[in-house]
C-alpha cells in the first residue's frame, strides 16, 4: 500500500497543473474539489457507509436502501465519486460526502473521530487506500453488484494492490455468473445475486407539477440527460416534435449549462418555462433540478435519453 499511495501522489503532481485549468474552466470540476482534497472529518456515529460511483449506483442503491436500514437499523451515510451523484443524494435529503483523493493520509483525516459499523461498496468501486484504511481499523467491507470487465480482470491479474485489495473484501454479492468466476479468483467468498438495477419498485407520484402540465392532456415527450453537445443534433428535431403536437420536457445532464440550453431556445423561438417557476403551462419545460426526472418518466408517452448524438459521449443505461 505505500507504494501505490507513492505512485499515486506522484501521479497526482504530475497532473496537478492539468486539475488546475480544468478547474479554473470548468465549474463542473472544481465544485468541492477542496473537499477532496482535504475532507472534514466525519461526526456522525454508529453509521453503515455506503460508497458508490454516481447517478445511476445512486438511484439503484435508493431502491435497496429501506431494506439495508431495516437489516442492520442504524443510519446511512452516502460518499460518492462524482458531483451529479453528490448533487442527486443531497436532493433526496440524505446525508452524503464527496469521497477524498485515494491516499492514506486522507482517509486518516475523515475517519478520525469515527468509523463506520459497516462499508459497502457498489459494482466496480474497488479503491485500495479507501479499502485497506477501512479494513486496517476493523471494519467489515463488502462489495455489492459487483461486476468485472474482461479489460479490468487483467488488470487486477497484473498488479498486486489491487488483487490483494480485492482479497480484503468480507463479501462480494456479484450480478452474474460470468462476474462471480472473475472475482472468484481474488477472493474466497463470492455471492451470486441479480442485477441490483433491475429492482425497481413502482412508485405513485402526486408532485404538484405532474397535474399542472397534464391538465390539457397532452402527451409529453421527454428529452433526458442531454449533453450541450448534442443540441445542435436536436435543432429540427424539437421542432418537429412540438409540430406532432406533444409538450417537451427538457432535462440538461448538466444543471450548469441551462445557459446554453436557454439561449438555444430563444435562437429557435420556442417559449418555454423554467420548471421553479412554472406559473403559466407552455410547451417546453425546461428542468433547472435534480429529483424529478423519474416523475415526467411516469406521465410521458415518449422519452429520449440523451448521450447517444455524438462520439465523444458513453451514453447513459435507460434502466439506471
Amino acid at each position: 500500500m505505500f507504494s501505490y499511495n507513492i505512485i499515486f501522489f506522484f501521479v497526482f503532481l504530475l497532473s496537478l497543473p492539468y486539475l488546475l485549468v480544468k478547474a479554473v474552466s470548468s465549474k463542473r470540476f472544481r465544485y468541492k474539489f477542496f473537499d477532496r482534497i482535504n475532507p472534514k472529518p466525519i461526526k456522525q456515529n454508529d453509521y453503515i457507509l455506503i460508497h458508490l460511483a454516481s447517478l445511476g449506483e445512486a438511484k439503484a442503491f435508493l431502491n435497496i436502501k429501506e431494506t439495508v436500514e431495516s437489516i442492520f437499523k442504524k443510519k446511512l451515510l452516502f460518499s460518492v465519486t462524482s458531483n451529479i451523484g453528490y448533487d442527486y443524494l443531497k436532493s433526496q435529503g440524505l446525508e452524503v460526502f464527496l469521497a477524498p483523493l485515494d491516499f492514506n493520509f486522507l482517509y486518516k483525516r475523515l475517519f478520525k473521530q469515527n468509523l463506520p459499523h459497516l462499508a459497502i461498496f457498489f459494482e466496480t468501486e474497488i479503491w485500495p487506500s479507501y479499502i485497506n484504511y477501512l479494513k486496517k481499523h476493523n471494519t467489515r467491507v463488502i462489495l455489492i453488484n459487483a461486476r468485472m470487465s474482461d479489460k479490468s480482470y487483467k488488470f487486477y491479474l497484473r498488479f498486486k494492490v489491487f488483487y490483494e485489495t480485492i482479497s480484503k473484501f468480507d463479501v462480494i454479492i456479484a450480478k452474474s455468473q460470468k462476474d462471480k468466476e472473475k472475482f472468484d479468483k481474488f477472493n474466497n467468498n463470492v455471492k451470486l445475486c441479480e442485477n441490483i438495477k433491475y429492482a425497481l419498485r413502482k412508485k405513485v407520484f402526486d408532485n404538484d407539477f405532474l397535474h399542472f402540465i397534464k391538465m390539457d392532456n397532452k402527451k409529453i415527450f421527454v428529452f433526458a440527460s442531454l449533453h450541450k453537445v448534442e443540441l445542435e443534433f436536436l435543432r429540427k428535431g424539437l421542432i418537429d416534435v412540438l409540430n406532432m403536437g406533444f409538450r417537451i420536457i427538457i432535462a440538461p445532464r448538466y444543471l450548469e449549462d441551462l445557459p446554453l440550453f436557454t439561449d438555444f431556445l430563444k435562437e429557435l423561438n420556442i417559449e418555454y418555462t423554467m420548471l421553479s417557476k412554472l406559473a403559466s403551462i407552455k410547451d417546453c419545460i425546461l428542468i433547472d433540478k435534480f429529483g424529478v426526472l423519474e416523475a415526467f418518466y411516469s406521465v410521458s408517452s415518449m422519452v429520449f435519453i440523451g448521450g447517444s448524438l455524438s462520439y465523444k459521449l458513453k451514453g447513459h443505461n435507460p434502466i439506471e
